[in-house]
C-alpha cells in the first residue's frame, strides 16, 4: 500500500516536470530559430549597436557578424519593421513589400524591391550595407524606446490584407531595441521659411539616378541663389546631404560647384556632373519658387574620369604582338570567327570575313577612308579584339563629348558601329553618301579609344578638392 501511495504522489511531480520540459524545449526551439544577430547602427556602421539617436533618419538596421568569424544570419530575403518596445503597436508606416532587405554571406546586404528604403555606406569590415528604417511613427513609450524586427520569410510569413502589417512566428524574428529623441514634427517649424535639401552621390553608371551601390559624396559645395541676392554656399556632410532654409515664396537657383580632383589623384583626372540634366541653357541646376515648407530631392550626381589605357591600335593587331595574342587563343580560330560575326566591309563595300591571319593583316593595313565603311570596319575590328581579349571592357564609360557623343559605353559604340555597317547603304559610304558623316563620327570615337585618347570613367570616386 505504501508503494502505491508513493507512486501516486509522484504523478503530479512527473506531470510538472514533463510540462516544464515541454516549455523548455519550446523556448529552445524559438530562441535557436536561426543564427546571427541584428543591431542598429549609424549610416556608415562606425557606431554599432548604438542605443540612442538624435533623429529617426539616423537609425539604420544591420546584422550578421562584425568580423568574419562571428555567427552569420541565414542568406535570403527578409522583412523588417519598427514597433513599440513590446511589439504590440506597429510604427512602420509604409507597405511591407517596401520593407525588405537581403542577407548575403551572412550579413545584411541592402534593400531589395521596387519601393525601398535608403542604404547607408558599405562596411568593408564585414561586407554589409546598413538599411535606413524611416518612415515610422513616434513610439507611445514614455522612455522614447522602439523595437526593430528582422523577419525571415518562411511558409509561416505573410503580408496582411492592409499591405502594411506582417503575420509571422516569433521564431522567425530577431529584434533589437533603440531610442530616438522626440522631435518637433515640422520642417522647418517657422511658416515663413522653406527648407531646400538634396543629396550628392557618385554616379558610377552615369544615368543621373542614385543606385543602391553608388556612394554619397561629402565635402562638395552647393551654391544657392535666392532672388537677386549674392549666392551662399553649403557643403555636403558625411551622409552626402545638404540643406538650407530660405524665405517662403522666394525664387531660388541651386547649383553644384564642380570640384577638381585632388593633386594626389591620377594626373589629368577630372570630375563631370551627370545630374540634373542640362536645361535649355546648358545649366545643370535646379530653380523654382519656394511655395512649401520643404523642397527635397535636389540631388546632384558626379562621375570622375581618369587617363585611359588598354586600347590597341591597328598597328598593334597587324604586328607580331597582336598576332601572338590571336595565335595563343585557339590558334587564330576563335578570334577570326569573332571577326566574321561582325559586319566588316572592304574598300568596295563587300563583306569581309577573314579566314586566316594574313588576309586580316592585309585588310587592316590597307584600311582607308575613301569608303568610310572600310575605315570604320578596321577601327571596329581593333576595338572589338581589345574587348575580346580583355584589355578593354564594353562596360567602360568614355568621355566622348568632344565628338558629340556624350558619355557613352564602349559596348554601345561598338554596337552602333556594327549596326551602321549592317544597314543597307552603310557599306558604300563614299563622298556624298548620306551615311558617311555618321560613320565618320563613330570611326573617330573608336580610333580615339584604340589610341587611348578618350578618358575612361573611374569605378570609384576621385578625391574632392577646390582651388584655394
Amino acid at each position: 500500500m505504501k508503494t502505491k501511495k508513493a507512486v501516486k504522489s509522484l504523478l503530479p511531480l512527473f506531470a510538472v516536470v514533463a510540462l516544464s520540459l515541454t516549455v523548455f524545449l519550446a523556448i529552445r526551439t524559438v530562441s535557436a530559430a536561426f543564427s546571427g544577430a541584428i543591431f542598429t547602427s549609424t549610416f556608415n556602421s562606425n557606431v554599432v549597436n548604438q542605443n540612442r539617436y538624435d533623429t529617426k533618419p539616423d537609425v539604420y538596421l544591420n546584422g550578421g557578424p562584425q568580423s568574419l568569424n562571428g555567427p552569420k544570419l541565414p542568406d535570403g530575403t527578409y522583412y523588417y519593421q519598427v514597433t513599440n518596445p513590446n511589439g504590440a503597436v506597429l510604427l512602420s508606416t509604409d507597405l511591407a513589400n517596401c520593407r525588405q532587405l537581403k542577407v548575403v554571406n551572412g550579413v545584411v546586404a541592402g534593400v531589395t524591391g521596387s519601393c525601398t528604403h535608403a542604404n547607408g555606406f558599405f562596411n568593408p569590415a564585414n561586407g554589409s550595407w546598413p538599411v535606413q528604417l524611416i518612415p515610422f511613427d513616434d513610439t507611445p513609450n514614455n522612455g522614447e524606446e522602439y523595437k526593430v524586427h528582422l523577419i525571415r520569410q518562411t511558409s509561416s510569413t505573410s503580408v496582411a490584407l492592409d499591405g502594411v502589417h506582417i503575420n509571422f512566428r516569433q521564431a522567425d524574428s530577431k529584434t533589437d531595441n533603440f531610442k530616438v529623441k522626440r522631435q518637433i514634427i515640422c520642417d522647418p517649424c517657422d511658416p515663413d521659411v522653406a527648407r531646400l535639401s538634396g543629396l550628392k552621390f557618385f554616379d558610377a553608371d552615369a544615368d543621373g539616378l542614385k543606385q543602391m551601390n553608388e556612394p554619397v559624396l561629402a565635402g562638395v559645395k552647393i551654391s544657392i541663389t535666392v532672388g537677386s541676392n549674392p549666392p551662399v554656399f553649403v557643403t555636403t556632410g558625411p551622409d552626402g546631404a545638404w540643406s538650407i532654409t530660405i524665405p517662403n515664396g522666394s525664387s531660388y537657383k541651386v547649383c553644384e560647384v564642380l570640384p577638381i580632383t585632388c593633386p594626389t589623384d591620377r594626373a589629368g583626372s577630372y570630375w563631370v556632373q551627370t545630374a540634373p540634366a542640362p536645361d535649355s541653357l546648358g545649366e545643370q541646376c535646379y530653380s523654382g519658387t519656394a511655395q512649401g515648407a520643404a523642397i527635397s530631392g535636389l540631388d546632384f550626381g558626379d562621375l570622375c574620369f581618369v587617363p585611359p589605357s588598354g586600347g590597341y591600335t591597328l598597328g598593334f593587331w597587324s604586328n607580331k604582338n597582336g598576332q601572338a595574342i590571336l595565335k595563343a587563343n585557339d590558334n587564330y580560330a576563335g578570334g577570326l570567327a569573332f571577326l566574321r560575326s561582325l559586319c566588316l566591309k572592304d574598300y568596295n563595300g563587300n563583306d569581309f570575313d577573314p579566314t586566316n591571319y594574313n588576309d586580316f593583316r592585309n585588310w587592316l593595313l590597307n584600311g582607308n577612308a575613301v569608303n568610310m565603311a572600310y575605315m570604320l570596319s578596321v577601327q571596329l575590328s581593333a576595338t572589338s579584339l581589345d574587348v575580346r581579349y580583355g584589355s578593354l571592357s564594353d562596360n567602360t564609360i568614355v568621355d566622348a563629348r568632344t565628338l558629340g557623343l556624350g558619355l557613352v559605353r564602349i559596348g554601345a559604340l561598338r554596337n552602333a558601329a556594327n549596326t551602321e555597317l549592317c544597314n543597307p547603304g552603310g557599306n558604300r559610304t563614299f563622298t556624298g553618301s548620306p551615311l558617311r558623316d555618321d560613320e565618320e563620327v563613330l570611326k573617330n570615337a573608336l580610333d580615339a579609344i584604340n589610341n587611348n585618347r578618350l578618358f575612361f570613367a573611374s569605378a570609384t570616386p576621385c578625391g574632392i578638392c577646390y582651388p584655394l
